[in-house]
Order: structure tokens, then C-alpha cells, then sequence
């Protein structure tokens, strides 16, 4: 629970077709598949904005109540390989306890978001933002709070399992439900194989953020 964070209102705003009708983004097709057209077009990028407000109240609200340093960090938007044109701001928050999973944050300016927590968890939002996806932007919002919420209460794991040739990664809140991701060892190069082993902690739990 993101004890004391508020999300940002009335950052959602509502978009209509040509006809003066809602679009009714994240129940646009009602189960039906989408036109083939719909994967190669993106009529209102601009609805994804909220994601970069929600982000920045995120991070305003780590700083505040975790011991944690922030810092601009243009190494890590490299990483993504997003040319400098399209990066609006590329942020770490790295706790003061190493046990404790460090955040990165990329915002670009379709708008959207690149994650990365712990180890190796990557992600981004919107994944794709087509008009065939049809993402909600609730929902993403909510995801991220989510997995913001899983980082710094320790509900994040990363699995190393040699054995089985996979790292896992674990989200365990509700509101995330229980999300896990996992990957072959075989994708890894070996300097992301040497980064999982030198961070993940022992008993792969990552410890919750420490309080100011």
C-alpha cells in the first residue's frame, strides 16, 4: 500500500471519433478482434500522458518518504538505446540499503514510460499504445503504482535459478496481481548474468526501501 501517496486527478481526458463519439479506449472491440488497420495506427498519443504524471508523483513520494538518492542518469536511456531526441528526463532512485531494489525511470516523448527495478525487470508503458492494443490508461497507471508499491514494500523478487536455466521476476501485491515474468538464461549476455548475480540478494527477496 503506497501509505501516504495520492494519485493526480483529472489527468484523463476523454477522445472522440469523427462522428463526436466516445472512444471508449481499453473496451473499444468488446472481445472481438481488432482491424487489421488498427495495428499500424496511433491516433491519440498524447492519452498516454498520464503516465508521466503519474510517474513523477511516484517519484516525488519515494523521495520523500524513503532514504534514497535521486539522480539524472542519461547512461540509463542509453541502455534503451532511445535517441536523446525523444528522452524528456531519465531518472535512478537507488536506496541507501543495497538489499533494496533500485528504480529507473525513463520518460520519452511519445509520451510513455521505460521501467527498470532490481536486477534485470524491464518494461515499458505503453508496450506498444497502437489503436489495436487498446490500452486503458487507468489500468497502466494503476500498474505501475502497483509494481512502485511491490518495489518498495520488499514484494519484489528476483529468481536466479541456474538450474532450471531461468530468472524470474516476482510482484507479490494485489493490486499488481501477483505479476511474474521470466526469461531464459540463454537471452542474458553475460554481463547482465554477472549484474543478476553480484545484486540479487541471497534469499532473493529484495528488503523493503528504508523510511526517512
Amino acid at each position: 500500500m503506497l501509505h501516504g501517496y495520492q494519485r493526480p486527478q483529472n489527468i484523463v481526458t476523454d477522445y472522440f471519433d469523427d462522428q463526436g463519439k466516445l472512444i471508449p479506449y481499453g473496451n473499444r472491440f468488446d472481445g472481438d478482434d481488432p482491424p487489421a488497420e488498427s495495428y499500424s495506427v496511433i491516433s491519440h498519443p498524447q492519452r498516454f500522458a498520464p503516465l508521466h504524471a503519474v510517474a513523477d508523483s511516484l517519484v516525488n513520494w519515494m523521495t520523500t518518504r524513503f532514504n534514497v538518492r535521486c539522480y539524472e542518469d542519461p547512461d540509463l536511456a542509453a541502455q534503451y538505446e532511445i535517441p536523446l531526441d525523444e528522452v524528456v528526463r531519465s531518472i535512478r532512485l537507488v536506496p541507501e540499503d543495497s538489499q533494496c531494489a533500485p528504480v529507473g525511470l525513463v520518460f520519452t516523448k511519445f509520451p510513455g514510460l521505460h521501467l527498470q527495478f532490481g536486477a534485470l525487470f524491464t518494461s515499458i508503458a505503453p508496450n506498444c499504445g497502437c489503436d489495436a492494443c487498446d490500452d486503458s490508461v487507468p489500468d497502466l497507471c494503476t500498474a505501475l503504482e502497483a509494481q512502485i508499491d511491490a518495489v518498495t514494500s520488499g514484494a519484489f523478487v528476483e529468481i536466479l535459478d541456474v538450474g532450471k536455466n531461468r530468472l524470474t521476476h516476482q510482484f507479490n501485491v494485489e493490486a499488481a496481481g501477483m505479476l511474474e515474468q521470466s526469461v531464459d538464461l540463454d537471452d542474458l549476455s553475460s554481463t547482465q548474468l554477472a549484474k543478476a548475480r553480484a545484486m540479487i540478494p541471497a534469499d532473493v527477496s529484495w528488503a523493503p526501501w528504508p523510511l526517512r
